[in-house]
């Protein structure tokens, strides 16, 4: 039987939930706006649910992109470090006369 490199390819098994958390957050907006829409009530406490909907959103929203730009901002500082880590270990590592290449530039 073949295999195919592209049926090989699992998930990441990095435990982080972010898609979960997100889903949940947008399916949970949803659903409060569509029970809001199909309610009867008159159109001023309609309106005012409507905007505290989307302000508790909007503060929602706010608090998972600050999360997942941290993540982010954390996983680029340790790949910089393990770069400079990698880096030392092979100047350290290479004969003195050796030649240097592309690898010895600096990190920004």
């Amino acid at each position: 039987m073949e295999t195919y490199p592209e049926t090989d390819v699992q998930p990441a098994e990095n435990g982080s939930g972010h898609p979960f958390i997100i889903g949940l957050i947008c399916g949970a907006a949803v659903g409060a706006l569509a029970g809001l829409l199909l309610a009867p009530k008159p159109g001023a406490e309609l309106r005012n649910d409507v905007t505290d909907s989307a302000r508790r959103l909007r503060r929602k929203a706010g608090e998972v992109y600050g999360g997942a730009s941290q993540a982010v901002s954390d996983v680029a500082t340790k790949g910089r470090r393990a770069f400079a880590a990698g880096r030392d270990a092979l100047q350290s590592a290479r004969p003195s006369g050796a030649k240097t290449s592309s690898i010895d530039a600096p990190v920004v």
